[in-house]
């Protein structure tokens, strides 16, 4: 299984985002409090408080050594973290959200999900259907919609029991419920 870090590697790599060659340093990635796990912080408009703790972690900002901030825009690729299946496509508030049971990180009792969501999905993906690792998978939405709010990548990660059936899960509620386990995704 990848690390958090090897994800965000993948996710400069797919993007081609140059680094500093001189100095063989990779991409800086950056993080308000309120873009990372179990947050109350917003990290965009009025910096004030979450409604809920965040059940996840925001991927946008990045510089490279030395050199200025940037952030994502709507042209930017997601990769798939791992092999998996595709158990659930969902609208979300700013796009769609990906939801994906990923084949190396089975075990006996529990199934491991990872959510990706404020994204615009590849046409070809279905429910049911199989990603491989590394695979673009999708593009951040454009959030123009609501400008206060930047282009960004939200990927959580849960554990979910296998004696809850995939169609007993209401999508809608699935983080709150209370056999399931979030995942603070940057120590996978």
């Amino acid at each position: 299984m990848s690390r958090f870090s090897d994800y965000l590697d993948l996710i400069s790599n797919v993007n081609d985002l140059p680094c500093d060659l001189e100095n063989s340093q990779k991409v800086q990635w950056l993080f308000y409090c309120g873009m990372l796990f179990s947050s109350k912080d917003k990290w965009w408009g009025d910096f004030k408080f979450r409604h809920a703790f965040h059940e996840g972690i925001d991927i946008t900002y990045y510089r490279r050594h030395p050199g200025k901030i940037h952030s994502f825009n709507d042209s930017f690729k997601v990769p798939a973290m791992e092999d998996g299946i595709i158990l659930n496509i969902c609208s979300d508030f700013l796009g769609q959200t990906l939801v994906v049971e990923h084949k190396n990180l089975r075990s006996s009792n529990k199934r491991v999900v990872f959510v990706y969501s404020h994204i615009i999905l590849e046409k070809a993906l279905r429910i049911g259907h199989g990603i491989i690792k590394k695979q673009v998978i999708s593009r951040v939405c454009d959030t123009h919609k609501n400008p206060q709010l930047p282009p960004h990548l939200h990927f959580s990660c849960f554990e979910i029991p296998k004696k809850i059936l995939l169609r007993h899960l209401d999508w809608s509620i699935f983080p709150s419920h209370p056999d399931i386990n979030q995942i603070n995704p940057v120590f996978l």
